[in-house]
């Protein structure tokens, strides 16, 4: 799947997170977890609806657990120009084991809640 590109600032450091990560592994069991991506732009992002159906796409897929987060690397890396891309996946414990996947430019991830505010 291509990610649109969208132009920006030269120099913008982004981050992005989404609680919504979701794919099959080879035993047909899914896998659930949040996906951090963050980068420095070359002048250009991705469109967010773009990122979000990609992400989405990937409940359609089989991977090994230890491969998502280079196949999300791969498919950002070949769709804009960007540098210091870091990918980190941190999966839902499966077994009683909890997994943490990285791939690119090491970062900790800013985990901020969610919250919704009701007038």
């Amino acid at each position: 799947m291509l990610l649109k590109k969208v132009t920006l600032k030269e120099n913008s450091l982004l981050e992005y997170s989404s609680a919504e990560l979701l794919f099959l592994g080879h035993s047909g069991q899914p896998y659930r977890g949040v996906l951090y991506v963050k980068f420095l732009s070359k002048g250009e992002t991705f469109d967010l609806r773009d990122f979000k159906h990609y992400i989405t796409s990937l409940r359609q897929m089989t991977f090994k657990a230890e491969d998502i987060a280079y196949e999300i690397f791969a498919t950002i890396d070949n769709c804009i120009s960007v540098a210091n891309l870091g990918v980190v996946v941190d999966l839902s414990a499966r077994g009683g084991i909890q997994q943490r996947i990285t791939y690119g430019d090491s970062f900790t991830p800013v985990k901020k809640a969610t919250i919704f505010q009701v007038s």
